[in-house]
């Protein structure tokens, strides 16, 4: 059973989604309010339902934009009730997102409030290609890159495959979507969120793979940037609707999970502060003109030590937790803006010792290096070693139990392999 919000209560925060990401902001509305958050799956699961601060609003699949804002509608209309309380809206993947922004004087009507960006906006930030295109116009490092157009006929795999030849790309290469959205309905055997190609003939076939599955978007392929899980980073900023930067968090990733369509998920991460990898986030959210979180992905390179940006999540993702582990919780900022009006009058930058896990401790100490072993002490020691799924204030017994069960299992999920997040 979950829990039902109270009428009195004077806003609802509505979170779509069912993973790791849309329990954690439950739990931070919870703890910084003692508010019960409405949460649209697309079914029940025990990752975000069996809980004492969530309802679930289950809407099936979520693709379909007149589906959403049906749902969305009645979600509303069951919510607002007679004082018409405000209905924040969280959108959890990047299709969402782009409903969100698309109909926004629609779900605006509806009672919700949330961030403001535009359609080129987010095209500007999601859509790979121009995240790119944006990097080198301010001088952001990012990894070398080609486009293939799936949805074009002017060039084959084949042809495509001989150009990265003469282009001078070096194998090992990575594949990834232009569309993420898209890419989440495109289905066929051995599909991942990101291949990883040693030569051009695995990478011919899934690009074949994916256009027969119906993907005809942009394919995105990158070489890899040298260098494990370890070398990966998390950033996040929050931007008012003034311009200004309110929150800066920067996390090291211990160890990714590693199954198929699972990767960019981090298992365990710390924080981890560096203001030259900052500086360039604050460049692109400025540059965007960007209001509320971004996250972006980051790979340092093994080698040179250089940071590589890898893409723009126009929102908080799945494993933001250690900027409430380090003290700074994000509920907090979307309250202040978007309920309270009231901005922030300084900006905030996150440090540790603060670490965030959804697998045993154990288990990150086995895949940690040195220094994250001794951060992972830090933390522990200084109680800001956090799990986001094992909330002390929501401990209903079914919910509990598939939690460690899921604890149990986890070790299967990761391995210490060359990770470069989608």
């Amino acid at each position: 059973m979950n829990a039902t919000i109270p009428a009195e209560q004077p806003f609802v925060p509505v979170i779509t989604g069912g993973d790791l990401g849309s329990y954690s902001l439950a739990r931070e509305f919870h703890e910084a309010y003692g508010v019960i958050s409405a949460v649209v799956p697309t079914a029940h699961n025990l990752v975000v339902g069996g809980s004492s601060i969530t309802q679930l609003f289950p809407a099936g699949p979520m693709f379909d934009a007149a589906t959403v804002l049906k749902h969305l509608a009645s979600v509303a209309q069951q919510l607002r009730g007679p004082r018409n309380r405000p209905l924040v809206l969280i959108t959890g993947f990047d299709y969402l997102v782009r409903i969100s922004v698309e109909f926004r004087q629609e779900l605006l009507d509806m009672g919700y409030v949330f961030v403001d960006n535009t359609v080129q906006q987010l095209d500007n930030a999601a859509l790979k290609e121009n995240f790119y295109e944006l990097c080198d116009q301010l001088g952001v490092p990012y990894p070398r890159t080609a486009v293939f157009d799936a949805g074009s006929t002017a060039q084959t795999p084949e042809a495509f495959a001989q150009q990265l030849t003469e282009y001078g790309m070096q194998y090992p290469v990575i594949l990834k979507a232009g569309d993420g959205g898209a890419w989440g309905e495109a289905k066929y055997e051995g599909r991942r969120k990101v291949h990883y190609f040693h030569g051009p003939d695995e990478l011919i076939d899934v690009i074949h793979k994916a256009m027969g599955a119906g993907y005809a978007k942009t394919l995105i392929i990158q070489e890899f940037v040298p260098g494990n899980d370890s070398q990966l980073r998390i950033l996040h900023h929050f931007r008012d609707r003034n311009g200004n930067i309110t929150l800066t968090g920067l996390s090291e990733v211990i160890v990714e999970d590693h199954a198929a369509n699972m990767e960019g998920s981090s298992r365990a991460v710390i924080v981890r502060p560096d203001e030259a990898v900052e500086h360039y986030g604050r460049l692109l959210m400025d540059a965007l003109n960007w209001h509320g979180f971004g996250m972006f992905d980051i790979k340092i390179h093994a080698e040179t030590g250089e940071p590589y940006f890898l893409e723009m999540n126009p929102r908080l993702g799945r494993h933001h937790y250690y900027l409430t582990a380090a003290g700074a919780n994000p509920a907090t900022y979307l309250v202040d803006e978007l309920i309270e009006d009231t901005p922030r009058t300084q900006h905030t930058v996150v440090d540790g010792p603060a670490a965030s896990l959804t697998i045993p401790l154990a288990v990150a100490q086995r895949y940690a290096t040195t220094d994250q072993k001794s951060q992972l002490e830090a933390a522990k020691a200084a109680g800001t070693l956090t799990r986001p799924l094992m909330y002390a204030k929501d401990k209903r017994p079914l919910r509990m139990a598939y939690q460690l069960y899921q604890l149990t299992k986890a070790s299967a999920h990761v391995a210490h392999t060359p990770g470069q997040m989608n």
